[in-house]
């Protein structure tokens, strides 16, 4: 941890390579995004500690947060990998669920490539660290909690796009892990927003992806915490306002003047073309 190569080299892609695009054509080649996510989960596990300890503090407060590190019951990793995994890549049945409700918007996220190359970004257990002395006292645990709250978030993660309207652009994945700082309690989270705005502001020479990442902040702040103690698969036929409704998700006001002002930087593809949003107008393309 505190590699501050690895470090160093993941802030140089978030402030310079991070949302350095032409419309979209310029990450057509990382379409999931997995080359992004990469440097975002070295950062992440470089500066465990001491940020992950604080989140371990804060979830432990909650009995469902305590499945979430422990993971128990809905954070099973069996019952996550025979259960949660394939429901959420049963194309054919999220294509028939309403166009109104969670799955539905999820289904048109995840459609062109699925969730196996999300979910084996997780912290897995052949990366454990145990074996010395010193690895058994502090690492045993560490690993555990790491492992169950990486395999929790990861398949979290898309839902909470959904959710808060967030397309995958560079912009609106920044936007989501300001989210999931608060959702997931670590602080980190918020390098990768910032970075993400600041060098769009750059680029654009305007506040605006700016005032985007402080509705982020308010948004994610306002949020209920019992968002994140949802299996996946527990919100999927469920419909979309009544969630938003239920978890006080407000409206990303400020993210919609900005796709509307940039058509051509954004995907939109968090919103089922059959479903009208109420907060977008027919000058956003879906």
């Amino acid at each position: 941890m505190w590699n501050l190569y690895k470090i160093g080299k993941s802030l140089h892609h978030l402030f310079t390579s991070y949302g350095e695009v032409d419309g979209l054509k310029d990450y057509q080649s990382d379409f999931t995004g997995d080359n992004r996510l990469d440097h975002v989960l070295v950062l992440y596990r470089e500066m465990n500690i001491p940020f992950g300890f604080i989140s371990t503090m804060k979830m432990r407060q909650r009995k469902r947060s305590r499945d979430i590190i422990w993971g128990r019951g809905f954070n099973d990793r069996t019952y996550v990998e025979s259960i949660v995994i394939p429901t959420l890549m049963d194309f054919e049945y999220l294509k028939r669920l309403a166009p109104n409700t969670v799955g539905a918007h999820y289904y048109n996220l995840v459609k062109k490539w699925g969730i196996q190359d999300l979910y084996n970004q997780r912290f897995k257990p052949e990366e454990r660290r145990e074996g010395r002395f010193v690895d058994n006292i502090y690492n045993s645990f560490s690993d555990d909690i790491r492992e169950n709250v990486s395999r929790h978030n990861l398949l979290s993660h898309d839902i909470w796009h959904v959710l808060f309207r967030y397309d995958t652009s560079p912009l609106g994945e920044g936007c989501i892990q300001t989210i999931s700082r608060y959702q997931a309690h670590y602080w980190p989270m918020h390098i990768i927003g910032f970075g993400a705005a600041f060098k769009l502001a750059i680029k654009h020479r305007s506040f605006g992806p700016l005032k985007v990442w402080r509705e982020a902040c308010r948004l994610g702040k306002q949020a209920s915490r019992e968002l994140t103690e949802n299996s996946p698969v527990d919100l999927l036929e469920r419909d979309i306002e009544e969630v938003r409704d239920q978890y006080n998700i407000g409206q990303a006001v400020e993210y919609a003047k900005w796709v509307k002002q940039n058509p051509g930087s954004f995907r939109m593809d968090t919103i089922h073309p059959q479903y009208k949003d109420k907060l977008f107008t027919d000058s956003v393309v879906l």
